[in-house]
């Protein structure tokens, strides 16, 4: 059992106070200051807990309000839809039973094509002959397959042309054998000269004469 400080100093009660040494009471007089001190200090640390407890309760519920708030922002974005979304499959492509794609084609040519009136027909000229042209003091290379052929210059622009080949046309083309030849135009150069028509009755006769005419055209020059 601890004895009673003042006990310890002054010695039992009853008995004759013992006089205390200066050092043992400053030691003594410490003492209850530190254990008054420590008396003091404890309800002050307890009282400021008990201070700061309303707002330790007061932030505890507004982070489970907060917590709550994002909670519920979350439900309401979400639309209350808790069907979980099924996750995208890839499909590999088949060729079975697959439709397939038409192929493109070319337009094809037609077997007769219309031919084009302004297009000087491709024709094989062969060998050729040289034609003086005296009025018009030029030279020019004739093909033979046009036969004997002769000229005139009526009206010293227009040169028509005579030929076997030219004869050959039908009666239904008649006008057509003196209707071939070449014009002198005022720039100093020369075109074909031709029918305004195609013969119908000799389309391929036609075509010839117009190519041999045309290669011919292009022959004349000055002597």
């Amino acid at each position: 059992m601890t004895r009673d400080p003042f006990e310890e100093l002054f010695g039992p009660a009853g008995e004759e106070p013992r006089p205390v040494p200066a050092r043992d009471r400053l030691a003594y007089e410490q003492a209850e200051r530190v254990r008054t001190a420590q008396l003091e200090t404890k309800p002050e640390s307890t009282n400021r807990i008990a201070k700061f407890r309303p707002w330790i309760i007061v932030g505890v519920v507004a982070v489970l309000a907060l917590v709550g708030s994002i909670v519920m922002v979350n439900l309401a974005r979400g639309g209350g839809d808790t069907t979980a979304t099924p996750a995208p499959t890839t499909t590999q492509p088949t060729t079975e039973n697959s439709p397939s794609t038409p192929a493109t084609t070319e337009p094809t040519e037609t077997d007769d094509p219309t031919p084009d009136p302004d297009e000087v027909p491709a024709v094989e000229v062969g060998p050729t002959n040289n034609m003086p042209i005296g009025p018009w003091n030029a030279t020019s290379e004739l093909s033979q397959k046009l036969g004997s052929t002769s000229f005139s210059i009526p009206d010293g622009s227009n040169l028509v042309l005579s030929s076997a080949l030219l004869d050959s046309f039908p009666n239904e083309c008649a006008d057509m054998r003196t209707a071939w030849g070449a014009t002198l135009l005022e720039n100093g150069t020369y075109e074909v000269r031709k029918p305004a028509t195609r013969c119908a009755a000799a389309p391929e006769l036609y075509d010839e004469v117009w190519g041999l005419v045309a290669a011919w055209v292009t022959t004349i020059k000055p002597a």
